[in-house]
């Protein structure tokens, strides 16, 4: 291979992922992609522009942008900060954060969301990996025109936002997160997300860590520093005790203490107080988290939000509408729908699992 070529085959490597659920990202002065059955059926659909940059946003404390591209692919280079793809993950995931917080409804990642891709004439992201999640698969079949009909048939209709609705967004969960200095996004994320799947032992979980971190939050710049709560005059080690001593004052116990001086109201106290207990549960016993519990605890988080952040509104996706029990969720079947099951003629193994 010529130096050449060498080149720009290994042109500006990157981590590579996707918005999810499937969202084009739209240049304002456009209207959206929407691809005609028999471009589908032919195979004859534009995937240049599924690949095209429509945008970049810069990145905070590093020398290159995050780029944006219409399919709703981000990528970002695999250089100094981002060699590792760990770092990767935490970056994207905050991000996904922010625009949760903006009150667009978007997926945490892990490793089998983030895929190989590489700078293209300055103008696409591309070749891109397969990767190992449904999401990455698709939006890489897409792009290299080898889905099916069934796959490709999302965009006839797709989900999309503008260019400036995405950078709107990010700047509102930008402006929540800045004034809350202890927490951790990609705990927030991955708990609504799993609202979404039904998971409620990993709903509890994941927004548990976020209840911990917003309650110690609310309690050191709401409880200790207001002179109201304390002595008039200032006695020796205390505030220490009670900002570091977490054994003693537990989670639990600042609950209780802020909801007793007026900071934590009885929406946020009712809601907090099964949760943990189910949270207890779930590590000591092995318990299952009920659906409302989990919900509740999504709300609680909600309204801890605003309190810490200060903010009394903030666009929060409605999850629960898609966390609602199918048809296909059903369970309350009687004996007679299974009259086939114990017809089965198969040769049975003496051993019970």
């Amino acid at each position: 291979m010529d130096k050449e070529k060498r080149k720009e085959h290994f042109n500006s490597p990157s981590w590579v992922t996707y918005l999810t659920p499937f969202t084009l990202i739209v240049p304002d002065n456009e209207e959206p992609l929407k691809v005609e059955l028999e471009e589908i059926n032919s195979n004859t659909y534009n995937h240049g522009k599924l690949c095209k940059i429509v945008s970049s946003s810069p990145i905070d404390s590093f020398d290159f942008d995050l780029i944006i591209c219409y399919d709703g692919a981000l990528a970002i280079p695999k250089f100094s900060t981002f060699s590792e793809k760990e770092k990767a993950v935490d970056f994207f995931n905050n991000l996904f954060c922010k625009i949760l917080l903006g009150g667009i409804y978007c997926e945490a990642v892990d490793r089998r969301d983030i895929v190989n891709g590489k700078l293209h004439k300055q103008s696409f992201i591309w070749p891109v990996d397969f990767g190992n999640s449904a999401s990455t698969h698709l939006h890489s079949k897409l792009r290299m025109k080898v889905a099916s009909n069934m796959d490709s048939i999302i965009l006839s209709n797709p989900n999309y936002i503008t260019v400036s609705e995405f950078h709107k967004t990010i700047g509102a969960g930008n402006n929540i997160l800045s004034k809350i200095n202890n927490l951790t996004p990609k705990f927030l994320v991955r708990g609504v997300t799993e609202i979404t799947y039904r998971n409620w032992d990993l709903v509890l979980s994941n927004l548990w860590i976020t209840v911990e971190q917003l309650i110690d939050f609310v309690w050191n710049n709401f409880y200790l520093i207001d002179t109201k709560y304390h002595p008039k005059d200032p006695i020796s080690g205390r505030i220490k005790s009670l900002k570091n001593d977490s054994r003693t004052w537990s989670t639990s116990v600042k609950q209780e203490i802020m909801y007793q001086n007026g900071i934590l109201d009885e929406g946020i106290i009712s809601k907090l107080y099964p949760a943990r207990q189910a949270r207890n549960k779930l590590v000591h016993e092995g318990k299952g988290v009920s659906q409302q519990i989990a919900l509740d605890l999504y709300t609680a988080v909600q309204l801890l939000l605003k309190k810490a952040s200060g903010l009394k509104h903030i666009s929060f996706p409605d999850v629960e509408e898609s966390s609602r029990e199918s048809l296909s969720d059903k369970s309350d079947f009687s004996l007679e729908d299974f009259d086939a099951w114990k017809e089965v003629k198969i040769k049975k193994t003496p051993n019970k699992v």
